[in-house]
């Protein structure tokens, strides 16, 4: 390349009015698609006014109607999402009847001011004037469905809580639990399941060599990959409230160059459940790690952190179905095995854990039926 490059401008810098992006980078949307789409209704609606400007009351109750229908329709069309949402009462909205009635039927507030202000126009023709709706040519139609269209776009009328969970249940892939789970496979399970890094072998082989040294057996061969409902992620998975858990020696470490990052250290963790005196079951087994990021996300505050604690069961739970079929898809489900639990509940108000040994130990029994 010969000619001479400015490496100022291809980064992302500040400017007086805000960032300066190079051409190929994108950059944050504007406001013109709104501002075009007010400018469209208002040619239409003044165009339609100058051709029926003797009927003025009327034309405007056309319109008011238009508006008060588009309102209704988008209302309608909520009551009968409800009755699925009901059917996750419990799960999704913690048996609350009404979080789940202000979900659903939550509007931003220029669609109530709107819809407040047509059935007050409504109630004023309705007693002043005689009721008519007056001609209504193919042009009004047109000129009415588009601004109709364009001002549910302007009001966003499909907003909302339920509608943003609807979003991430699309599994479209752009949400922040399938995010996490692509992250965390690509950027750890897929280097510590098949064969990598300084040992070329892969999980099974590395918990046979543990075994043969060891003189233990495990239980099966795979990691256990615990996704708790609550994210509450312990720094270890012994501990108080899982007293049938004890600590053991690590696996056999597997060293690589990842991202810049010399001789990166990758182990996994071995645990033993006691159910009955000296008699013990060995597991690898740990936490996705990644949920106690996104925890720490709305715990400690920020630009998006009310709304990632809002739609965390959501995320959680694409999480979890992402990378199950991540693992399946790329056949490395043979090492690896999700268990995504309830993991909490309440004592006297003291929120208290279940023992994570007896889950796994389920899991287990589960998995030697289907052999």
């Amino acid at each position: 390349m010969s000619e001479k490059i400015n490496y100022k401008k291809l980064c992302v810098r500040s400017g007086k009015n805000g960032f300066i992006y190079p051409r190929t980078i994108a950059k944050e949307r504007g406001e013109l698609t709104t501002l075009i789409s007010i400018a469209v209704c208002l040619i239409l609606f003044l165009v339609d006014l100058m051709q029926n400007e003797n009927d003025f009351l009327v034309f405007v109750l056309q319109y008011i109607t238009g508006v008060l229908l588009t309102i209704l329709l988008q209302l309608m069309y909520r009551v009968i999402l409800m009755f699925e949402e009901s059917r996750h009462l419990i799960s999704r909205y913690d048996s609350n009847v009404s979080t789940l009635l202000k979900d659903v039927l939550h509007f931003p507030v220029p669609v109530w001011v709107t819809f407040v202000f047509s059935i007050i126009y409504l109630v004023y023709y309705a007693s002043t004037q005689q009721w008519s709706v007056g001609s209504i040519t193919l042009l009004r139609i047109v000129s009415l469905y588009v601004t109709m269209f364009l001002l549910g776009k302007i009001l966003k009328l499909d907003s909302g809580p339920l509608n943003d969970s609807l979003w991430i249940a699309e599994n479209n892939g752009l949400d922040y639990g399938s995010g996490m789970a692509y992250s965390f496979f690509h950027g750890y399970l897929n280097l510590v399941l098949p064969k990598t890094g300084t040992q070329d072998k892969h999980l099974k082989e590395i918990m046979e060599d543990y075994e043969d040294i060891n003189g233990i057996k495990f239980a099966v061969h795979k990691l256990f990959v615990l996704i708790p409902k609550s994210m509450k992620c312990f720094v270890s998975l012994k501990n108080e409230y899982s007293p049938s858990m004890d600590e053991s020696r690590s696996l056999e470490q597997k060293v690589m160059t990842v991202a810049g990052v010399q001789d990166r250290v990758y182990k996994n963790a071995v645990y033993k459940i006691s159910l009955k005196k000296n008699d013990y079951i060995y597991v690898s087994a740990e936490y996705a790690t990644p949920l106690k990021t996104f925890k720490d996300v709305f715990d400690h505050g920020g630009q998006h952190s009310e709304y990632y604690n809002k739609h965390k069961k959501d995320i959680i739970l694409q999480f979890y179905l992402t990378l199950k079929q991540v693992l399946e898809q790329k056949g490395l489900n043979q090492f690896c095995e999700l268990i995504y639990y309830e993991d909490s509940y309440q004592k006297d108000g003291v929120p208290c854990y279940y023992d994570v040994g007896k889950i796994i130990y389920e899991r287990i029994k589960a998995l030697k039926k289907e052999l």
